[in-house]
This record gives C-alpha cells, sequence and structure tokens, in this order.
C-alpha cells in the first residue's frame, strides 16, 4: 500500500515539475530575470525535497516501517501547495507562485522532520569517523590557544624575575603531548590521540593554576616595571614600522598598545589576574608585530640574487641605491 502512495506521489510531483518547466519557458519573455530565476529556483528546491522523502519513505517501505500518518499528511500538503503555486504560474502571479512554493517546501520540511524524529538514522561507519575526528580536532586546536596563552604568561613571569625553570619543561612536555595526539589522529588511531590530548589538557589546566598562583605572589611594583619596559619596546617597534611602512605591523602594535592600556587599568585597581591576561594579549601582539618586520626568506632570496650578478656599467651606477634594502634587511 504505502509503495503504492509514493509511486503516485512520485507521478503526482512530477507532473507539477514538468508543467512549470514549461510554463517558465512561456513566460520567459514577460517576467523579469529576478522574479523568473527565483520561481524556478524555488520548484528546483521542491524537487529535491520530494526526492529526499521519498527515499526515506522506500527505506522504510524496505525495512517493514509504518511510516507515519502526520508525515504522510503534511506530504499531502506540501504537494496540494505544490499543485497551487504551479497554478499560480500559469496565472502570471509569480508573487503568489513563490509563496505558495515556501509554504510547500515547508510542508515537505515538516513531513521529513516527523519521520527523521520518529525513526532517527543510525550514523554510517564513515559518518561516525568524521564526527571523531572533528571533535577530537576540535579539542586539540584549543589546547594550542591555551598553550599560547600560557607561554605568553610564562614569560611574563620570567621578566618579573620568577625561576620558570619546572614551567618550562612541563609546557615541552604539553608540546609533546599535543604533537603525539595530532599524529595519532592522522594515522586514524582515535584512542591513542583522545589519550594524549586528555593528557595535554590535564597538564595545561594544572600550569595554568600554577601560573595564576604566581599572579597572587607578584608584586604591583614589578609588574608596573614591567609595563614601562613594555611601553618602550612597543615605542621602538612603532618607529621602526612606521620608517619600514608596514601596515601589518603597525596593526598589530595598535592590538598591542591596547592590550597595554587595559593591563595598565586593571594594574590600577590591583586586579592581578586580569593584568597578566591583558599583557599576554600584548606580549602575543607584540611579538606578531616584531615578526612583521623580519624579511621573508624571498625578499633575502631576492636581495642576494641581486647583489650577485657581474654589474654592467649602468647597473654599477646604481649599486648604491642597494645599500637602504641591505640594511632594511639587516634589521
Amino acid at each position: 500500500m504505502h509503495s503504492k502512495l509514493i509511486i503516485n506521489r512520485l507521478a503526482a510531483i512530477g507532473v507539477i515539475l514538468i508543467t512549470v518547466s514549461a510554463l517558465m519557458l512561456s513566460f520567459a519573455g514577460a517576467a523579469t530575470t529576478r522574479t523568473e530565476s527565483s520561481t524556478e529556483f524555488l520548484f528546483s528546491l521542491i524537487q529535491n525535497a520530494n526526492a529526499t522523502l521519498n527515499s526515506a519513505y522506500c527505506r522504510l517501505n524496505v525495512e517493514g516501517v509504518t511510516i507515519p500518518q502526520k508525515s504522510l499528511s503534511a506530504y499531502e500538503q506540501a504537494l496540494l501547495l505544490a499543485d497551487e503555486a504551479a497554478s499560480q504560474l500559469q496565472a502570471g502571479n509569480f508573487s503568489e507562485s513563490n509563496s505558495k512554493a515556501i509554504q510547500a517546501l515547508q510542508q515537505f520540511k515538516e513531513a521529513l522532520r516527523i519521520v527523521y524524529a520518529a525513526f532517527p538514522e543510525q550514523p554510517t561507519e564513515a559518518e561516525i569517523t568524521f564526527e571523531k575526528i572533528a571533535t577530537l580536532q576540535s579539542g586539540i586546536s584549543r589546547s594550542y590557544v591555551q598553550l599560547q596563552r600560557l607561554e605568553n604568561l610564562t614569560a611574563i613571569a620570567s621578566e618579573a624575575g620568577f625561576n620558570i625553570t619546572l614551567l618550562k619543561a612541563k609546557i615541552e612536555d604539553v608540546k609533546a603531548l599535543l604533537a603525539n595526539a595530532s599524529r595519532s589522529l592522522n594515522q586514524r588511531d582515535f584512542e591513542a590521540a583522545l589519550s594524549s590530548a586528555a593528557q595535554a589538557k590535564a597538564l595545561i589546566n594544572n600550569l595554568l593554576s600554577h601560573v595564576e598562583g604566581i599572579a597572587a605572589d607578584l608584586k604591583i611594583q614589578r609588574l608596573a616595571a614591567y609595563v614601562e619596559q613594555t611601553e618602550a619596546r612597543l615605542a621602538a617597534l612603532r618607529t621602526e614600522a612606521s620608517t619600514a611602512q608596514n601596515a601589518a605591523s603597525l596593526a598589530a602594535l595598535n592590538s598591542a598598545e591596547d592590550s597595554l592600556a587595559n593591563a595598565k587599568k586593571y594594574l590600577e585597581k590591583q586586579q592581578i589576574s586580569e593584568t597578566l591576561t591583558a599583557l599576554a594579549s600584548s606580549k602575543a601582539s607584540e611579538e606578531q608585530a616584531a615578526d612583521y618586520l623580519k624579511p621573508s626568506s624571498d625578499t633575502a632570496s631576492t636581495s642576494s640574487t641581486t647583489a650577485s650578478p657581474t654589474p654592467s656599467p649602468s647597473a654599477s651606477t646604481k649599486s648604491p641605491a642597494a645599500t637602504p634594502n641591505t640594511s632594511a634587511a639587516t634589521r
């Protein structure tokens, strides 16, 4: 019975779509391109929705499962609305046709929702594998972000005079664990990847707690001195970036100075943990600004290539102009 019902539905939607295709051709000259394309697109969505729903119905029939009546009712309503959309199109009412087509799509969606809610499909092996990879990769990426913050905070603690030898050794352990997790994930060894990632996450959390303990011991004066040192470094970098007209470096410096300003505000309120977090953000942006000022390998190779050929008489007259480039690369 259900198989016959589905065949009838397929035939009905097929007639509608054939009618729509013919009508779209007949109204091509009369309708605007945007309206015509919109209507055509909506009916293509109806066709795809119908195919998806009928595929679900067929699977249920093969498995001997009764299709929910509410789903069939929504499907019947979707077909009626699609037929009305085709009738409105025949009358040249593109706007009304689009409205009915959208309502039909909503009913197709409801019919599918009822089926999937009543009979949730088991994910395929490929879907399960993809989900595992996505979940693990997301966790590893988050750990790398935390690791970067930990390294920045550790650098600040070092410059403030704290002994971070043990902390740095533990950070290397975290890096090794994350590398193992990524390698195992690439090899589809999910158990090993999960184990390494979990160990790395736990160690990072412990180290962050340790660094926050250091923050409680930091004196306001030591942090204030570090802020002054940072201001001097940023000023020097800004001079260099302005001279080089390096927009990327200047943008990073703006971010670093904004974070440093926030750090000073926190420091005035003696909010040590917040101060450290803002300083870590400033430090990261500062390092970016410095990196943008470093000559790329391509620039360096180009400079060496320019200097190496035997100069012609005309080229030799231009050789002094290469000196600023060389000095800039050295900086």
